[in-house]
């Protein structure tokens, strides 16, 4: 009786000592939680106002001129609007998905781009490419009126590593269907989806770029001819494809795929390639009514493409035996290296009088053989069990076409370049592997090839 009632005792003793210790780690566990919430929302607030700045950037405010290149010649322009836009409104609250992660929705009105930047003119702009009144037009040469970006942002891993869920009663369908979302939630965490979501916009984006650099703008010369013309045009190139809008995106119900489709008008190139050959174009061979032509030459008013991305292997999570054979090919990538590298190597012509044209031509003839080297080096990459990535292009004509595409990505090292005592320039080159790993997904699905 005395035992039993000291065992008592001590269990009392033990629950007072305990209770406050629960309790107290409950608070620190609702802590955490509140805070990641909130850096969750940052990132997607972030997110958003760096998508919604390169919507804005990419307005045309002249047939010479974008919202970039007004906001760009002047340092307190450039100030002005980025404080501004963080002032963007916030479309209704911040949503909390299932898997931790948050979106955000951000939105201006043409309007208030309008007078924000009719404010800057008054104050600071000291040019004379851009009028008043062409900064007024915007209301009616703009079909939006209203321009809204959606940012995600992810947790922190360690939290995210907890698994809970910061609103368990939600379903995920308003981003994809239920059996799409069962699938994710069961096999991947939720920075890895929005990592897959962000590597298939790039591959839109990329794709979107191939599209566009070969519309033929005379019957000898293509977009992405004019764009090497001048580096200035690339570089702005670079930037208007960027300002796509995201027109669509799908989550695969049975395989860790999302596809993320991005889009650009005719209309709105046509503007820019105008823009960039009044300001930058030297030659002779393009001339602006050519241009403008390309739009009766182009069935489509609107130039959008698809890309395609799986979450990295880090973030997957533990997968049943069933679950198992439909994430294969996306765990096979880790036998990848991230990127692919190769060295040329040709001689210097020792009877080249010029010595420095020789040198040059040496190591152009040596890219070109690191350029062979890393050909049969991706060729020999295997995708599944028996299958190299050399057996998967040869399925299809279309696959050929864009695998060639890829290849002319690869480039020289910097500063790789050397001359050996014996007279043989040698140069590495490489080239980003990602982009190809899309790409096999891609057409996987799309043409339904069968890899083993």
């Amino acid at each position: 009786m005395l035992k039993s009632l000291r065992v008592s005792l001590l269990l009392l003793l033990a629950g007072l000592i305990l209770a406050p210790s629960l309790a107290m780690a409950d608070a620190v566990d609702e802590k955490l939680k509140a805070q990641n919430k909130l850096i969750t929302a940052r990132a997607a607030r972030v997110d958003a106002m760096r998508r919604l700045a390169e919507r804005i950037n990419g307005l045309v405010i002249t047939s010479e001129t974008t919202v970039k290149d007004f906001v760009a010649t002047n340092d307190k322009i450039h100030s002005a609007m980025v404080s501004w836009l963080q002032g963007a409104k916030e479309v209704d609250q911040p949503k909390y998905n299932p898997d931790n992660t948050c979106e955000v929705t951000m939105e201006v009105t043409v309007q208030e781009v309008v007078v924000e930047l009719t404010k800057l003119y008054k104050e600071y702009y000291k040019g004379d490419k851009v009028r008043l009144e062409d900064i007024e037009k915007l209301n009616v040469t703009i079909k939006e009126k209203t321009i809204r970006e959606t940012g995600s942002g992810a947790p922190r891993p360690e939290f995210e590593e907890r698994g809970q869920a910061a609103n368990p009663t939600a379903t995920g369908q308003d981003i994809m269907s239920k059996k799409a979302w069962e699938y994710w939630n069961a096999h991947c965490t939720g920075r890895g989806r929005l990592m897959a979501e962000r590597a298939a916009r790039v591959e839109a984006l990329r794709r979107l770029g191939e599209r566009i650099n070969g519309l033929m703008i005379t019957s000898e010369t293509t977009v992405k001819d004019f764009v090497a013309t001048d580096d200035r045009i690339n570089t702005a190139m670079a930037a208007f494809i960027r300002g796509a809008r995201e027109v669509d995106k799908c989550y695969h119900d049975n395989e860790l795929i999302v596809e993320v489709t991005m889009e650009v008008t005719l209309k709105d190139l046509i503007v820019n390639l105008e823009t960039w050959h009044k300001e930058y174009y030297k030659g002779n061979k393009i001339s602006t009514q050519d241009i403008e032509k390309v739009s009766l030459s182009t069935e489509e008013k609107d130039i959008r493409e698809t890309g395609m991305g799986v979450p990295p292997e880090d973030y997957l999570k533990d997968v049943s035996p069933s679950g198992q054979e439909a994430i294969t090919l996306v765990q096979q990538v880790k036998n990848w290296p991230p990127i692919a590298e190769a060295t040329g190597q040709s001689a210097v012509d020792t009877e080249n009088t010029n010595a420095a044209q020789a040198k040059l031509m040496a190591f152009r003839a040596a890219e070109l053989d690191g350029r062979r080297k890393l050909a049969e080096q991706i060729d020999g990459l295997m995708i599944g069990s028996s299958t190299t990535v050399k057996d998967f292009v040869a399925k299809d004509d279309h696959i050929r076409t864009a695998m060639l595409t890829f290849q002319e990505g690869g480039h020289r090292v910097p500063n790789s370049e050397k001359l050996l005592p014996d007279g043989t320039a040698e140069v590495k080159v490489e080239i980003d592997l990602q982009p190809l790993w899309n790409m096999i997904l891609y057409y996987q699905d799309k043409l339904s090839i069968q890899v083993k």
